[in-house]
């Protein structure tokens, strides 16, 4: 009698979000890194994408994706995004990673209500 075939190790499952889980977190995100007054209060989207990349890594989500899903989220009004309004030197390195191009704008942060 033959031993039973080993099965072939299964790779794990990237945990891809939904379009609520993904806002879900994005806002969680950006609250926890905004700066501003309240009212005017906003994220780099650039810090934001760091952290998620760092604490979801099961995601699976790539740089591009994750501005792409941003993106979505803001067309379908779950999220808002916001332009840089005043650039200096100091932040420009943040703007530049922070940038999502969508239609005719460039967005910057991402607005934290409350």
């Amino acid at each position: 009698v033959e031993p039973a075939p080993t099965p072939a190790p299964v790779a794990p499952r990237t945990g891809r979000p939904d379009l609520a889980g993904f806002v879900q977190e994005v806002r969680r995100q950006a609250a926890g890194h905004a700066q501003g007054w309240t009212g005017n209060r906003r994220a780099y989207i650039s810090h934001v994408w760091r952290h998620i990349r760092e604490q979801r890594p099961d995601w699976g989500v790539s740089e591009i994706e994750f501005k792409c899903m941003l993106a979505e989220a803001h067309r379908a009004g779950h999220v808002v995004l916001a332009n840089a309004d005043l650039k200096d030197a100091k932040n420009i390195r943040d703007l530049q990673e922070s940038a999502v191009v969508y239609k005719n704008a460039v967005f910057h942060f991402i607005r934290v209500d409350a």
